[in-house]
């Protein structure tokens, strides 16, 4: 049994509780009652055991670096493998870690998680800061990482929320290409987009498990729960032009995570496949993005 620290913010019809003990997660997020995230239980939790709820920061990478190894400046590194995933590493460091409140107020959160170098076998530091600000009608977060480091660091982040999929559901987005088989598999090349939910009049999103991660994403999300008559509006920065859409066995809910680089992308970057290509932070350089949830119902 954990006993957690949660902490609940409030804008008119907008509520969200996030939990810095339990990496820096929100629990939930929802408007006029209707629960946007899937909500994470925080009544009894393990760490890495009920973690299919909510929304969690990917940071310095997202998804999976096969065999938990990469190489980079002609470097050959080996991180600590994920025991969810063995023999791989998983998702980073910050949805694990504790993380300190730097500043509250009813509407908004200001939290930060820190990284020494070695841990987990991630040579570098850095310092993450995640911004979490509710109006009325919307939810932002935004995700900031400096690297306190006196050498270049490689960076992936995004973000990993969780939907519920109680519903028919109607995705609007638009990309250039997908990836040929799942995150699982490694995939090193790409296609024309075949399970299309283009912006025009998008399309329902398959009820089997299946994922499929785009590339050269354009930056807007519609979700449309249609027998609820609920939709939202997911808008993020340009730096997160690769998207991830999920769906687990079973299907109860479903995931739609914009990131910075595709799977395994440090290792597809060192051999130069599919054009990706590392993003470098300097000693004390920052990088940042935002994701900004607007509620139409």
């Amino acid at each position: 049994m954990n006993s957690l620290n949660v902490f609940k913010l409030k804008n008119g019809k907008t509520k969200l509780s996030f939990l810095p003990d339990y990496g820096g997660k929100i629990s939930d997020l929802s408007f006029d009652g209707f629960d946007v995230f899937r909500p994470l239980s925080t009544e009894s939790i393990k760490l890495l055991k009920s973690a299919k709820g909510g929304n969690f920061p990917l940071v310095p990478f997202s998804n999976r670096i096969k065999n938990s190894k990469f190489h980079f400046n002609n470097t050959l590194y080996k991180l600590d493998e994920n025991k969810s995933v063995s023999p791989h590493s998983i998702h980073g460091h910050g949805y694990i870690g504790k993380w300190s409140i730097i500043d509250q107020t009813p509407s908004s959160a200001l939290i930060s998680y820190s990284h020494y170098p070695l841990k987990a076998g991630w040579p570098w530091a850095y310092e993450v800061k995640q911004e979490i600000n509710l109006e009325k009608s919307s939810c932002s977060i935004r995700l900031s990482i400096i690297n306190k480091s006196n050498s270049s660091m490689p960076i992936g982040f995004g973000f990993h929320p969780f939907f519920n999929f109680n519903d028919n559901v109607i995705l609007e987005f638009d990309a250039e290409r997908e990836w040929i088989g799942p995150p699982e598999s490694f995939p090193n090349k790409t296609q024309n987009i075949k399970n299309n939910f283009n912006v025009k009049n998008g399309a329902n999103l398959w009820k089997i498990e299946k994922t499929v991660c785009y590339e050269n994403f354009k930056g807007n999300i519609k979700i449309n729960w249609i027998d609820q008559q609920k939709s939202v509006t997911i808008e993020v920065d340009k730096i997160f032009n690769h998207l991830i859409v999920h769906v687990p066995k079973g299907g109860d809910y479903f995931c739609i995570e914009p990131v910075s680089h595709p799977t395994d992308g440090f290792n597809l970057a060192y051999k130069k496949i599919e054009n990706i290509k590392n993003r470098i932070l300097l000693p004390n350089e920052n990088i940042s993005g935002l994701m900004k949830i607007c509620f139409n119902n």
